[in-house]
């Protein structure tokens, strides 16, 4: 999907070059607007570096949003207060111990409902959360439930933020924060239910694993500043 956005930029690259006096239509690569979104938190975005500082780069954006007027830690400052890895990444109970380390309330809890995620949307409190992102399998399926297949079996876990959701006849669909994205993602319900788990390097298991930030924040995404 990322590289898809790469490839489908390449003609309007080429349409400017070449074709300054005309117009071309290029089909949007959206799949939805949070403009329709029922419920929307607007978090300022960034981007990871790498592949395995999502979880960083969420509290970041999480930190950003809750202290919009302090100043900020570096990604790598925020590695280390994680203990951020390569190759375990950033474990849940460190970002639970860093909220705390910083004043920010935190809930969380395994095993959480769509209906419990809406109820955080609805109070204002952004969800951090832990799930596949991707496929490993040939056929783009992903594996939740065969530790036979150790190449496939949970190894695409991916920490992002979700900021909202909109109701459609067939159920929710969420939008998200993900650091691994220019801009937002979604998944309808039926597919946050099939992807939302997670295993660390102990082989411990985070089904239906969300960490709820509770706290007011005066960011304002229409504010603008002095610069001084």
């Amino acid at each position: 999907m990322k590289k898809a956005l790469t490839l489908l930029w390449a003609p309007v690259i080429a349409a400017a070059l070449f074709a300054c006096a005309s117009q071309t239509q290029v089909q949007s690569p959206y799949d939805d607007t949070v403009a329709r979104a029922d419920v929307l938190l607007e978090i300022p975005a960034l981007r990871q570096y790498g592949g395995y500082t999502c979880g960083t780069t969420c509290v970041q954006m999480l930190m950003n949003w809750l202290f919009p007027y302090e100043g900020d830690l570096n990604l790598t400052a925020y590695e280390e207060a994680l203990g951020t890895t390569e190759e375990a990444g950033t474990p849940p109970e460190n970002i639970t111990r860093f909220f705390a380390e910083n004043g920010v309330t935190t809930a969380a809890k395994e095993h959480m409902t769509v209906s419990e995620l809406v109820a955080a949307l609805d109070s204002h409190h952004p969800m951090l959360m832990c799930m596949q992102a991707w496929s490993s399998a040939d056929d783009g399926s992903y594996n939740t439930g065969d530790p036979s297949d150790a190449e496939t079996y949970l190894t695409e876990g991916h920490w992002v933020i979700c900021v909202g959701y909109r109701r459609l006849k067939s159920g929710y669909r969420f939008f998200f924060n993900d650091p691994a994205c220019v801009g937002r993602c979604l998944l309808d319900e039926t597919e946050l239910d099939a992807r939302w788990i997670d295993m660390d390097g102990d082989g411990r298991l985070y089904e239906h694993y969300g960490i709820e930030i509770i706290g007011a924040t005066a960011y304002d995404p229409d504010g603008v500043f002095h610069l001084d």
